[in-house]
């Protein structure tokens, strides 16, 4: 009897296991299981005006292209505040960075015409190229040129570029690059760049003598009947379409004036001003490799396979991980590739002044992505981008869940508390100066690419103190507030810089002052901000 209901208590038991195991295999395989979840049009809608509503930007413009059909082009809001002009396909955005795609497909074409070869030496197609290292000016590439890995320092010689409106030429740009030192191996680590994308654009009058901005209006935008896209400065009878750019400034948003300049020295590195619809149909020519209308080819097939081959192996960041479980990351020819969830991912973002954009494509899927907003903020671009693009990539229900817009917030409220930290100017840590003492450092220093900045005496109601002017970059013109012994803080009067620095006199064992130094204020200063470059010696 025992025996019996022993071997009845293991059945009853193995039959519990046995439905146990089957429900948790049946529930496992229901949460690893990968779908695809694309957003609709209406969900599209929803998440524009949500992340409109959390981080304060006035327009967007978002645009999905699938398997060759657009299946989503939309605009959103208004394209500058306090007005009711709204945002529709047609309106244009400063599209910044994403420019750089539209210099190596222009170097592309005049590759398959045998004007330029991608490993041709620089300086033979722009004999007053030089770098500050001899060797580097006679073996770099114009591959080099195009994927951030010459040894020069992150941001080198922005300043020449921004803050717009910028007093140098094209030419100028190129002549200064002698005096920026390398900082790294060459060809060992990725640091960004603008400015060799700057010279890359001069090979072009080089070889053909046409400008940057008319041959890449003539050779791309024209044949591709991108009627809102401009390379070179946007015609009158276009102004009612163009976005202004908009940034926070002392806690309040704000209209950026739009740079009037009609030729952009940085055009070749973040020139291009572009509508979604326009920039949709760019998108398509890179989805079909180069081809265009009726079977036309923008550039050849080989072009496009260079344009979108890893040249320069980039850092996986820990919260690319995280997020996209991304193994590699690298820079292409004017696009950064990486694997997200295990696809390939060929993008690049744009940041300017109050506008940012993002264009992504996932070639396995044939499928790209284009957003463009009139505002600066990284983590509203970001929240709109990952919000389409995992929607389309097959994943787990409970990755599919994933709220986008809540990550991205929770992440600028991080970096807000960070930059909390920044120095703060209080009567506790101003540094008292006799008017004797002001006079001492009305001084000019130089520094060989970037010019002059002059020390002033100035009065304001009543009160005499420092001013600093830059002789070419028309916006360096900041109040200096003592905080210690030969030091100043700068509060640059153009607040939308965002860019305070602090002046440090250097003197020589003589007490003579002999060098200035900028020092950033925030350790989170936009990178082309590159002060850490300059020597500024007294003049």
């Amino acid at each position: 009897m025992k025996s019996f209901i022993f071997t009845c208590y293991n059945f009853l038991v193995f039959t519990f296991i046995f439905i146990f195991s089957v429900n948790a295999t049946e529930n496992v395989n229901e949460t690893t299981k990968l779908v695809t979840q694309p957003l609709s049009t209406t969900q599209i809608d929803q998440l524009a005006k949500r992340v409109m509503n959390t981080f304060s930007i006035p327009g967007v413009a978002i645009g999905v292209i699938e398997h060759g059909k657009i299946v989503h082009a939309q605009g959103y809001g208004l394209k500058e505040i306090s007005t009711n002009n709204v945002v529709d396909t047609n309106t244009i955005f400063k599209i910044a960075s994403n420019s750089k795609a539209f210099t190596t497909a222009a170097l592309a074409i005049l590759v398959d015409e045998g004007k330029l070869k991608w490993q041709g030496k620089v300086v033979d197609y722009l004999p007053d190229f030089k770098m500050s290292d001899e060797w580097l000016t006679k073996h770099l590439t114009i591959i080099d040129l195009l994927t951030h890995r010459s040894g020069l320092g992150l941001g080198a010689g922005d300043l020449m570029l921004w803050p717009e409106p910028s007093s140098f030429t094209r030419e100028q740009v190129l002549h200064n690059l002698r005096y920026l030192n390398v900082s790294s191996e060459f060809r060992a680590s990725y640091a960004y760049d603008n400015l060799l994308y700057i010279v890359a654009g001069q090979l072009i009058p080089a070889v053909t003598g046409m400008s940057w901005q008319n041959f890449v209006q003539s050779r791309i935008m024209q044949p591709l009947a991108m009627n809102h896209c401009f390379a070179g400065s946007v015609p009158k009878k276009q102004h009612s379409f163009l976005a202004k750019p908009h940034l926070f400034v002392n806690g309040k948003l704000t209209v950026v004036e739009r740079n009037k300049q009609k030729e952009l020295v940085s055009a070749a590195a973040g020139g291009v001003q572009c509508s979604l619809n326009d920039m949709l149909l760019w998108a398509n020519v890179f989805l079909h490799q180069g081809k265009y209308g009726n079977n036309k080819q923008l550039f050849s097939l080989k072009q496009f396979n260079e344009l979108w081959k890893g040249r320069t192996i980039m850092p996986v960041s820990k919260r690319a991980y995280d997020w996209d479980y991304t193994h590699f990351s690298q820079y292409a020819l004017g696009w950064r590739l990486n694997d997200v969830n295990g696809f390939l991912r060929v993008h690049h973002t744009g940041s300017l002044s109050g506008m940012y954009s993002s264009v992504s494509f996932f070639p396995e899927l044939d499928l790209g992505i284009v957003i463009l907003t009139n505002q600066q903020s990284s983590n509203a671009r970001n929240a709109m981008m990952y919000s389409i693009m995992k929607s389309y990539l097959p994943l787990t229900h409970q990755q599919h869940s994933k709220d986008w817009v809540a990550e991205m917030l929770k992440y600028e409220k991080k970096t807000a508390v960070q930059n909390a930290h920044d120095f703060v100017l209080t009567n506790e840590n101003k540094y008292h100066l006799s008017k004797y003492k002001l006079t001492n450092y009305v001084l000019t220093f130089n520094d060989n690419w970037l010019g002059d900045f002059s020390i002033n005496l100035t009065t304001q109601h009543g009160i005499q103190h420092l001013q600093i002017h830059s002789k070419r970059v028309v916006k360096f013109v900041g109040d200096l507030t003592a905080v210690a012994e030969d030091k100043f803080l700068v509060t640059w009067q153009d607040r939308t810089l965002e860019a305070d620095v602090f002046a440090q006199f250097i003197r020589d064992s003589n007490y003579k002052i002999i060098k200035l130094k900028l020092i950033p204020v925030s350790k989170n200063i936009d990178f082309s901000y590159d002060f850490q470059d300059l020597n500024l010696q007294i003049k």
